[in-house]
């Protein structure tokens, strides 16, 4: 609890470069010492987990979620405009006169895209979201799944996805399918977590906090004591697919579709101290330790 006190102190009145690199040393160091009692943990204990009662004393250790992501209608302006500039770092505008986004939600950035003259569509599996300026501005709006997509064979020149392929059933069938829809020379650009195997793989974060909490408890038991709390018990449905997995994805693409940018974000070594501690419960459940360390990806493709 000292530490934890001084560290709040310490950057409240630090100048911003020292926290940075204060940031950097810490998650390195947090990294390190998890790694290590990873590598010397024989024993991994399969179908194990904490007790429950655990969870309230991990809440009580101050654990904060990532950033809240606003949903306000400027909220969701500003986020669309800075999905499109993510964009515009991999993607050749030139050529693209039609688009489809994978997992749309409320459209925005679709309808961005109707800005510059591109034909777009929002897919996704429920309407409800669907932002009324976007309709306004003739996004089209597709409501089904990323492994049936209705539109024609080579009808798409840039197919694109925010935050969504971690939840996806099967995202091999949904390469498949932006293979399909895909004209010649066409671009897709997927950017997705948080992983399965990352801190906050569950998808639960608003409501328990804690780094790798499906890791170290039974889903049955979070979903207990969420609700016991008064607290929303249900959360996104995640595929479960291991950073591994995906490695492989890339690697065994449909002929003709190559990758052409990739990057993984790192966690920076959030929760890791939980790994140091409790590294047999970890141990049982990966059995590389970099999938601990991956929270996001951003991948880049092209079709001959």
């Amino acid at each position: 609890m000292l530490h934890r006190q001084l560290k709040t102190i310490a950057g409240a009145v630090a100048p911003a470069p020292v926290r940075n690199a204060w940031g950097h040393l810490y998650g390195a160091l947090k990294v390190h010492r998890a790694r290590k009692a990873f590598e010397r943990c024989t024993d991994g204990t399969a179908g194990s987990f904490l007790p429950n009662e655990a969870i309230a004393v991990l809440m009580r250790q101050g654990y904060r979620p990532p950033d809240p992501v606003r949903y306000d209608a400027e909220g969701l302006l500003e986020r669309a405009g800075q999905k499109v500039a993510q964009l515009s770092r991999v993607i050749d505008w030139r050529g693209v006169r039609t688009a489809l986004e994978l997992g749309c939600w409320d459209g925005m950035v679709a309808a961005a895209l109707r800005d510059r003259g591109i034909q777009a569509y929002g897919l996704d599996i429920t309407t409800s979201a669907a932002d009324e300026r976007a309709m306004r501005a003739d996004v089209l709006f597709l409501r089904s799944d990323a492994e049936a997509i209705a539109l024609r064979d080579q009808s798409i020149d840039l197919v694109y996805s925010f935050a969504s392929f971690e939840h996806f059933p099967h995202p091999d069938r949904s390469v498949g399918e932006i293979h399909r829809v895909l004209a010649p020379h066409g671009q897709a650009y997927l950017s997705f977590g948080p992983l399965y195997f990352s801190p906050y793989g569950l998808h639960a974060y608003r409501q328990i906090p804690i780094p790798f909490c499906h890791l170290l408890f039974d889903e049955e038991g979070l979903h207990q004591w969420a609700e016991a709390h008064g607290l929303p018990h249900e959360w996104p449905f995640v595929n479960g697919w291991s950073l591994r997995r995906y490695r492989e994805l890339w690697r065994s693409l449909p002929t003709g579709l190559r990758v052409t940018s990739y990057r993984e974000h790192a966690t920076g070594g959030v929760g890791t101290e939980l790994v140091a501690r409790h590294p047999q419960f970890f141990r049982s459940r990966v059995d590389d330790f970099d999938e601990l360390l991956v929270t996001q990806v951003e991948v880049a493709l092209r079709k001959q």
